[in-house]
């Protein structure tokens, strides 16, 4: 083909056929049907605005209506009573006018009967003329009673007319219009007189009375003084009476000397007063060249410690003290402070570093004041409970503190450093409160509101902006705990003899030569099974992924170690739900 010719491509090797773009039934349909829902809706929404602005109006109509019937029906009270007096009064003075009518008449009639008495006398008689007297009587008597029964007859008619079902309607309708004729005010004249004149009758009472009051403050403003300031002088002296003075001394101690003997002690005050009595010092150093209030605030990674620890039996000069691992260290003397300021030396007889619970024997003078505290359940307790806090933060220095809270959550999992690598080596089981705890109150007890142990306060989180957040043993897994180390100096622990990763920890890689589905992202996987240990005789094998233990979902080593501890003492055998090649399957974990 010659250069200076387009190249084109026959209309017979088109890939495909024209469409036709310019009409589309459907679409126009589509559209149709669109247009005619959205006119149909604009129809409904004006119907329904229609509708509203009827009820609305009816409404209005009704309120107005009743509205009107009340002021209608206080203008009929105010009318008749009106109507009575002016009835009375135009009754008085029509008898006035009617008795001078018939003086007048009698006067006529006698100047007629003297004009014609010549003329009478010879044909009337005097029957006739008493007659003709009775007759005249009983005519005026009768116009009297006509006249007075025609006014009441009228105004009935007025009243009538103005209460009819048509005059309300009428003025109804003008009322709602925004229009009042000039026949309504007409007719509700007398209304607003009488109104009027009860309003005229209330600012004259009111001003007799502001008369007599400013009359009275005139002649009596001394005596008003006086009676103002005996009153702010007794407001004054019972203030005083009746608050706590600069040195705490209150009004019974004004007038009584033994104010303590007659005082009532709350449940606070006496679970305090009898828990200090149990709840010792513990310190791990027992030199005597530092104050303990110097070897609480020394720098952080030091092995020295110090704590607080509760006295949970006694038996003869001998104390058994439950205390946190972490204060007694790996020491086995510890400086045992209690009474007043009396120390001796006591000996760690077992401690846990995984439950952070020690036991510390020592011997105690005679004579002191150290005793058992009483024993609670922990099982009982209630979300929001009140708990004192029993220990010596900062040491000897501040022995005997006690601070108060609320139990804040229960069932708390808190993660432990216990080796101080920055690495969680274990869950603890924990209930959490907000009292105050501070260094030195580790190992301290937490009481409840009767007086009995339900806790060891162990740990509290240190950051910044957290506040009120500190966690104690229960004191049922505590005294379990103390128990065992008391008869046996250690816990023994149910080992599975595999080493164990947390799958988020796993790149892609590792997941994918595991064969772990991706949905899966929970669970320990094992890296290495020791021979004849309870993890190769319960059939785990290397890269198995744990998921599920004992129905509880494994999130991570923590929470595996967690449920195997768990059952340290019954040492089940327990259900395991496991990955191996992509596939689940279920296997039984011996912990014995």
């Amino acid at each position: 083909m010659s250069n200076d010719k387009k190249h084109v491509i026959p209309r017979a090797h088109y890939g495909r056929k024209r469409r036709a773009y310019f009409h589309n039934e459907e679409r126009e349909q589509r559209i149709e049907k669109e247009r005619n829902a959205r006119k149909h809706r604009a129809e409904k929404e004006e119907i329904l605005a229609k509708n509203n602005e009827a009820r609305v109006k009816d409404n209005l109509r009704k309120a107005r209506i009743e509205k009107l019937t009340q002021e209608e029906i206080h203008q009929q009270r105010a009318l008749a009573a009106q109507r009575s007096d002016q009835h009375n009064a135009e009754g008085a003075e029509s008898t006035k006018n009617t008795e001078a009518r018939e003086a007048s008449n009698q006067t006529l009639k006698q100047d007629n009967v003297s004009e014609g008495e010549d003329r009478a006398k010879v044909t009337a008689t005097p029957a006739q003329s008493k007659s003709s007297a009775n007759k005249t009587k009983a005519k005026t008597e009768s116009h009297k009673k006509m006249s007075e029964a025609s006014e009441p007859n009228s105004k009935q008619r007025d009243d009538e007319h103005f209460y009819s079902e048509e005059a309300q309607q009428s003025r109804v309708n003008q009322y709602i219009e925004g229009g009042q004729s000039d026949k309504f005010y007409k007719d509700k004249h007398t209304y607003k007189d009488a109104k009027t004149h009860t309003s005229n009758n209330k600012a004259q009472n009111n001003v007799s009375i502001l008369d007599k009051i400013k009359y009275f403050f005139e002649e009596h403003w001394a005596k008003v003084l006086i009676v103002i300031a005996v009153i702010l002088l007794i407001v004054l002296i019972n203030a005083i009476f009746n608050n706590v003075d600069r040195n705490g001394t209150n009004k019974d101690s004004i007038f009584q000397s033994s104010h303590n003997e007659d005082k009532t002690y709350t449940t606070t005050m006496k679970s305090a007063n009898s828990a200090i009595h149990s709840v010792v010092t513990v310190e791990n150093d027992t030199g005597k060249h530092a104050s303990s209030a110097e070897k609480e605030t020394q720098e952080a990674g030091k092995e020295n410690e110090l704590g607080s620890g509760v006295v949970y039996k006694k038996v003869g000069d001998s104390i058994f003290i439950i205390t946190n691992a972490h204060v007694v260290g790996d020491k086995k003397e510890q400086k045992i402070t209690y009474g007043n300021n009396d120390n001796t030396i006591g000996t760690v007889i077992g401690s846990d570093k995984y439950s952070d619970i020690a036991v510390v024997k020592a011997k105690v003078k005679s004579g002191n004041d150290v005793k058992p505290i009483k024993m609670g359940d922990s099982s009982t307790l209630v979300l929001g409970e009140p708990i004192i806090v029993v220990g010596n933060p900062l040491g000897v220095d501040f022995k005997g503190s006690v601070s108060e809270g609320i139990v804040s959550g229960l069932n708390r999992h808190v993660p432990v450093d216990i080796d101080k690598d920055k690495q969680y080596d274990v869950l603890m089981n924990a209930f959490q409160m907000d009292a105050p705890v501070n260094p030195g109150n580790s190992g301290g007890g937490v009481i409840d509101q009767h007086g009995k142990l339900i806790g060891i306060a162990s740990l509290k989180i240190d950051m910044e902006n957290v506040e009120g957040i500190a966690f104690a043993i229960p004191v049922n897994d505590a005294t379990n705990i103390a128990k065992q180390l008391e008869a046996n100096g250690e816990v023994t622990y149910p080992n599975t003899g595999v080493k164990i990763a947390n799958i988020k920890d796993l790149d892609d890689s590792a997941r994918q030569s595991i064969q772990l589905p991706s949905d899966v992202n929970h669970g320990v996987v094992i890296g290495e099974v020791k021979e004849n240990s309870l993890g190769e005789k319960s059939g785990l094998q290397k890269n198995d992924v744990i998921v599920e233990l004992d129905g509880k979902e494994v999130e991570d080593n923590l929470r595996y170690r967690q449920i195997i501890f768990s059952h340290k003492d019954d040492l089940d055998t327990l259900p395991a739900k496991v990955y191996r090649d992509g596939k689940v399957k279920d296997i039984k974990l011996k912990l014995k």
